[in-house]
């Protein structure tokens, strides 16, 4: 018969009662947030089953080794129409997967309005519907060229994109410069102001970063000044402030030594220097070219791309090739919202910018970013436990990016989906938050969680292990 009288040391797994019984008597007890894994259901734990061994494991650690070995330098600034392979001059392209116009959230199309008007296409909404009714103007996703963009996410054919190139792998991505502050597209807001610096972006801010970029040997390397971003407090996604400074480190040097007149240069060091998320642009086409570099590894369980439109949610897993899986977007119901505003009022997670949490930076490394621990609950500790509950879905981690904020902890990289089915725990995406009506613009920060449902359509789609 046991000795009762000896202290007891608790592991407590489930129901969290016993554990506040036990925690109030001052027994030393350790809560486990046990669930079972793939929420019980039976055929996704058979097919976890079938997905565990040697072979998936190799696939795996192949896809963050090519992320991680990628070196993606910004080399040029082109027209879209002309950098991007496939894009056609009746092509608007828009963040997340394909969608209808009439279905898109209100500030996405507003976006798409805005693009054509910049264009010189239509002057007005009514003008857009019949275009786009007729197919004189053409709607298509960012990911199926291989671009990608933040918020609503439009590439028009004469707007300028930042070229980036994976210099390890020889592949290429694509996206518009920031916009600044004020009513922008990327926020699906607009007035003639926004169209004229649209305008001004492409006539003098592009022509004269491309003659910056000629000056030096080879491009801007954007994943070292990341590394040093998030060792001075950015992650990188809703904080890029060190990183934006580090870039103009780089380019006022380059600018001087065009023959580009003085009153130009230093009003394109104050439009960058004035917006701290001038460099997430550069960050978005990194991530995607080492994100693609690793996409199409067979028996790969590892995500290589997240995209979202106001209304769906869209993944693609490393092991299927051609297919992307989508689901409804998750409710905004942890963002941080200005005063007046809350969940109800808002769109759904817009963006292809998920790519930053793909490629193991933004959500993943929230605890690099102190300015920022009010998304996860407030504290570093609360920042801490969120990349550990991150690590538990990755199928490794980058040491290249590791936040002195964390004590060097390095990036957790590569999600897993077998792991995220298992644990039910999805990744965490720092996100903006938009009107979901209106033209209010952004009303709102902090994060939002990927749907499970897709991670599920993917775990059934993987093909047997070869």
């Amino acid at each position: 018969m046991p000795d009762i009288s000896q202290s007891l040391n608790v592991v407590n797994i489930g129901i969290e009662g016993f554990y506040n019984d036990l925690n109030a008597q001052g027994t030393p007890v350790v809560q486990v947030d046990w669930r079972p894994p793939a929420g019980g259901d039976v055929a996704l734990i058979d097919k976890l089953a079938r997905l565990q061994g040697a072979a998936v494991e190799e696939a795996n650690a192949k896809t963050i080794a090519r992320m991680m070995d990628s070196r993606p330098l910004w080399i040029d600034v082109q027209p879209a129409l002309q950098a991007i392979p496939g894009m056609e001059p009746c092509n608007l392209l828009h963040s997340g997967p394909p969608i209808d116009f009439h279905d898109m959230c209100d500030p996405q199309q507003r976006a798409v309005e805005a693009a054509a008007i910049f264009e010189g296409w239509v002057t007005d909404r009514a003008g857009l519907e019949t275009k786009l009714g007729t197919g004189e103007i053409k709607l298509r996703p960012n990911y199926e060229l291989g671009s990608v963009g933040a918020m609503c996410g439009i590439i028009s054919p004469s707007m300028q994109v930042i070229v980036t190139e994976n210099v390890t792998h020889g592949n290429r991505s694509w996206s518009t410069f920031n916009e600044g502050k004020g009513n922008v597209i990327w926020m699906g807001t607009y007035d003639k102001g926004t169209i004229e610096r649209l305008r001004w972006m492409r006539d003098v801010l592009a022509p004269s970063l491309r003659a910056a970029l000629r000056t030096r040997g080879e491009g801007i390397d954007i994943f070292k000044i990341i590394a040093e971003g998030t060792l001075m407090g950015d992650e990188v996604h809703a904080r890029s402030a060190a990183c934006t400074l580090l870039l103009l480190r780089q380019l006022m040097p380059m600018l001087l030594a065009t023959d580009i007149e003085r009153g130009t240069v230093a009003r394109i060091i104050e439009f960058i220097s004035q917006n701290n998320h001038s460099f997430l642009s550069l960050t978005l086409t990194a991530c995607k070219a080492a994100a693609d570099a690793a996409h199409g590894i067979p028996n790969s369980t590892v995500v290589t791309a997240m995209s979202r439109n106001g209304v769906n949610f869209a993944l693609r897993v490393g092991g299927i090739k051609d297919k992307w899986f989508i689901a409804p977007t998750a409710p905004m119901d942890e963002a941080i919202y200005y005063s007046g505003y809350g969940p109800d009022d808002a769109a759904g997670d817009i963006g292809d910018s998920a790519i930053v949490e793909t490629a193991g930076l933004g959500g993943m490394i929230i605890g690099a970013a102190p300015s920022i621990s009010s998304f996860v609950g407030g504290s570093m500790q609360h920042s801490r436990q969120a990349m550990a509950s991150m690590r538990a879905i990755c199928a490794g981690a980058n040491p290249a990016f590791a936040p002195g904020a964390v004590d060097f902890t390095p990036a957790p990289l590569g999600v897993d989906i077998r792991k995220v089915v298992r644990q039910g725990v999805t990744p965490i995406i720092d996100t903006g938050v938009l009107h979901k009506a209106s033209g209010v613009g952004q009303i709102g920060t902090g994060i939002a969680r990927a749907p499970m449902a897709a991670f599920h359509q993917a775990l059934v789609a993987l093909p047997p292990l070869r």
